[in-house]
């Protein structure tokens, strides 16, 4: 059951159907695309905006393809330097995500308006960060590449949030920002009470206007800030939520074969964590067990009321989304014809 204005719209909504789509399919899409100004400068950005003519009142067709080609190299050839195979799958992918990390910087600026550019990066930066991420783990990189390619179009944007999460967790804990602010980038933040959005290429409205979709406590989960901090997780401990989380919405995405893999490999890594547990003499680690639990439900309970907000908004009409790749962007239905 939803507020919109004043009327309350419950919905019971199918999510995470989308196909599939081949990689060779992708390259020869690349092909296809319109030369944009900056292509024509010999300047080839991962995504770039196109509009149909000069009138900047138009929606952008925003092309991902050379991100998407990107990210997909990164998770079928991953280049990797460090020896991990001494590790197990959750130490892997731990290691991965402190590297990610490392390079945040400490003394970041507040910006008050995230602009397209900043929405861009973000695209680069998540989708990227995540296809090498996946890349430690021994398992993962044993996959077929459809099903890599699978994983990839269905947690990027979820393991960038939460990691922005754990992050901005850690900042506040370190006194390095405050209750009200959220770290975005390694060098940015924003404050939740003052920030503005340039949402100009996917809604006609402005971001004060679409605030019922946007609220920015719960677009950057302060809830979930606010739970990490209380149960401190270590870096082994943070991989694991982060990832029974990313694997739990990619197998309930796809289903089938994809989701009976996905809950083995769940499996694989909780047998992991018991081992970090008993190796770090917490042999009564139950309690432990269920606060990081209890993160996991509070987070998918959050964004599914994200979702069915983002839908009610389409069945109104209210997104124009026009991206090159819509398996890997989450795009709310357009109102019924």
């Amino acid at each position: 059951m939803i507020k919109f204005g004043l009327y309350y719209i419950q919905f019971d909504i199918q999510y995470d159907r989308d196909s599939f789509t081949s990689f060779d399919h992708l390259q020869k899409v690349t092909n296809e695309m319109p030369l944009t100004v900056e292509s024509s400068l010999g300047i080839h950005p991962l995504v770039a905006f196109i509009y149909s003519s000069e009138s900047s009142t138009d929606f952008p067709f925003i092309d991902t393809t050379r991100l998407v080609q990107r990210a997909i190299i990164n998770i079928q050839t991953p280049n990797l330097i460090k020896k991990t195979r001494r590790m197990s799958n959750l130490q892997q992918l731990a290691l991965g995500l402190e590297e990610f990390q490392s390079t945040q910087k400490e003394n970041v600026f507040e910006k008050s308006v995230i602009s397209r550019n900043d929405h861009r990066g973000d695209y680069e930066t998540g989708m990227c960060a995540v296809a090498t991420w996946l890349s430690c783990s021994d398992r993962i990189r044993n996959y077929p590449d459809e099903l890599k390619i699978r994983l990839l179009q269905s947690i990027w944007f979820i393991w960038g949030r939460l990691e922005r999460v754990a992050m901005t967790a850690r900042m506040r804990s370190k006194n390095l920002c405050d209750k009200s602010q959220f770290v975005v980038s390694k060098n940015s933040l924003i404050h939740f009470d003052n920030m503005k959005s340039d949402i100009s290429h996917l809604t006609n409205h402005t971001f004060e206007e679409m605030r019922f979709f946007f609220t920015p406590k719960e677009l950057y989960y302060d809830e979930l800030i606010w739970e990490i901090m209380e149960v401190q997780p270590d870096d082994v401990e943070l991989t694991f939520i982060m990832s029974i989380i990313c694997f739990h919405v990619a197998g309930t995405h796809f289903g089938g074969e994809t989701q009976e893999e996905m809950e083995r490999l769940q499996d694989v890594l909780a047998d992991d964590l018991h081992e970090h547990y008993t190796k770090n003499y917490k042999t009564k680690y139950s309690l432990r067990l269920k606060q990081l639990m209890r993160i996991k439900e509070n987070f998918l309970k959050l964004r599914n009321i994200r979702l069915e907000k983002y839908s009610i908004g389409g069945l109104f009409d209210l997104f124009n989304m026009n991206f090159s790749n819509p398996e890997f962007f989450w795009v709310p239905p357009q109102k019924y014809v």
